[in-house]
């Protein structure tokens, strides 16, 4: 089966769709389950991780104070879930459905089972793999956090959603500023106030899930250093 790899680290959102497509060849080790929109899936002490078949997922971190930082979104043929299983850690994430999924769950056993990987050698090696990207993707938001400002940051997703749009001075994003927010890890209160300033700049106009007005698009990248 042909892999379409797709990981769009550069784009506003993280988004990473069909690197594991080669699982979809023993899904027939896994139980067929269906999740509505909006629903969150079970991370804490589950004896599941899952292969995305059909729909999108939003995984995030979650802070001690429930402060959401979403790291990513992935889309068919990609697994989830199962980093939870390879290591031990006190960070809480969470993986909420985005539209209705058609996943395939297996069992955790089955990521220690040495017969099975022996068997089945290109998947060890897939999830190998797809593990390094998520760890990328990872990295790339620490560095965000900590060496790009505020403002270089929103400047920059709003410049990326401008061009992944065709570059035009008007456009729907589906991106709220609350989505935003939790994207860039920063509080609602400072991304509005960012964007306040943007507007007075006449930089950018309307700001909303439904249309973002783009007026000057090189201004954005002026707020980049």
């Amino acid at each position: 089966m042909k892999n379409t790899q797709q990981f769009r680290q550069q784009s506003a959102l993280f988004t990473l769709e069909g690197v594991n497509s080669i699982w979809a060849t023993v899904l027939d080790r896994s139980t067929h389950v269906s999740f509505p929109k909006n629903h969150e899936i079970q991370t804490i002490q589950s004896d599941y991780f899952y292969y995305l078949i059909k729909g999108k997922l939003k995984l995030s971190c979650l802070s001690a104070n429930g402060q959401e930082r979403v790291v990513m979104h992935l889309g068919p043929g990609t697994l989830f879930n199962e980093v939870s299983h390879l290591h031990l850690s006190a960070h809480r994430h969470s993986l909420h459905t985005l539209e209705q999924c058609e996943v395939g769950r297996f069992p955790d056993k089955l990521l220690k089972d040495t017969e099975f990987f022996t068997s089945h050698p290109l998947l060890i090696q897939n999830l190998v793999q797809s593990l390094g990207i998520k760890t990328g993707a990872f990295f790339a938001q620490l560095f965000d956090s900590g060496l790009i400002h505020v403002r270089g940051r929103v400047c920059r997703m709003l410049h990326q959603l401008w061009k992944e749009n065709g570059e035009k001075p008007s456009f729907r994003t589906n991106v709220s500023q609350v989505d935003m927010a939790a994207m860039l890890g920063v509080h609602r209160s400072s991304l509005c106030r960012e964007i306040r300033i943007l507007r007075e700049q006449g930089i950018i106009g309307h700001f909303s899930k439904a249309k973002l007005e783009i007026h000057h698009p090189e201004k954005l990248l002026e707020n980049l250093d």
